[in-house]
């Protein structure tokens, strides 16, 4: 270990790992939602952001592009051209003071399946944070989903773990410089590398694993994982590769190593702030977790 990660790792929260470990389950499983609401993740993040504050505060107006490229950390033009790409397919509106989600499609059901997915996850999130002991999750709040209609809790749960995932993919942006892509992949490489560590019971070593831990992953296996084509995750793959951001070991396939993880303690940091904002969030609405 270096010596800088001596001195900065005992200043982080000593869940930090164990929290990471699980959490980012819960944003690769994400993507796959995002995948369903548009072909374009970039769209998808852009309705998505402005269902979420529609469903917030369902009598706000309309929000214009500015205030969504700030929301999404994304250039203006970015933001604009796939708004335009949403009002062409009809799944917002522009309205005067900016783009809106119509009624009609905040009720639609593939809105309310997008929501029942996003609930099911947290739930799955919920349950990972509190085996590793940083939440005790209340089974009154666990109950399946038997219907098409969700209960109040389990809207209120999916509406919180919405902003989650809008605030996890903002972050992952901004550590692959502003590729959320590249990001997902480099995600999906050190999660499948520790996954025999993440699903033990305790979530083993609360720090960072050293590399006798980890296990290769293929670029075939995370283009599975992630239901991204192979092509798009050998591209984000070699460019991690060419940055330093992990190695490949022979044919068994790629490892980000310990001391990789080592230089990014700052950003491991921050997300677990993150997920204990969101813990705070579902309490102060009254879930019990």
């Amino acid at each position: 270990m270096s010596q800088l990660a001596t001195q900065i790792e005992p200043l982080i929260p000593r869940d930090t790992y164990p929290v990471l470990r699980v959490t980012v389950e819960y944003f690769l499983r994400g993507a796959e939602v995002l995948s369903q609401v548009n072909d374009d993740v970039v769209a998808s993040l852009v309705f998505m952001t402005l269902w979420h504050g529609q469903m917030q505060a369902p009598s706000r107006g309309p929000v214009g592009i500015r205030e969504l490229s700030r929301k999404l950390g994304m250039p203006y033009e970015t933001v604009r051209r796939h708004a335009r790409t949403l009002v062409q397919r009809g799944q917002c509106v522009e309205e005067k003071g900016g783009l809106a989600v119509p009624a009609a499609v905040m009720r639609s059901a593939p809105t309310a399946s997008m929501l029942r997915r996003i609930y099911v996850n947290v739930v799955r999130v919920l349950r990972d944070l509190s085996r590793i002991g940083v939440a005790r999750f209340s089974l009154g709040s666990d109950r399946p989903v038997r219907s098409t209609r969700l209960t109040k809790e389990q809207t209120v749960i999916g509406i919180i773990g919405t902003g989650l995932l809008l605030t996890g993919y903002r972050e992952l942006r901004k550590f692959a410089g502003g590729d959320l892509m590249k990001g997902l992949v480099f995600t999906a490489i050190w999660t499948a590398n520790v996954k025999h560590v993440t699903n033990t019971a305790a979530a083993g070593d609360r720090g960072i694993l050293e590399d006798s831990q980890r296990l290769p992953v293929s670029a075939l296996a995370m283009s599975r994982s992630l239901r991204l084509p192979y092509e798009t995750v050998r591209r984000h793959a070699d460019a991690l590769l060419k940055e330093g951001q992990c190695v490949r070991v022979g044919r068994k396939g790629l490892v980000v190593m310990a001391s990789t993880h080592r230089r990014h303690v700052p950003t491991s940091a921050a997300a677990y702030h993150i997920v204990m904002s969101f813990l705070a969030e579902l309490r102060n609405a009254g879930v019990k977790v």
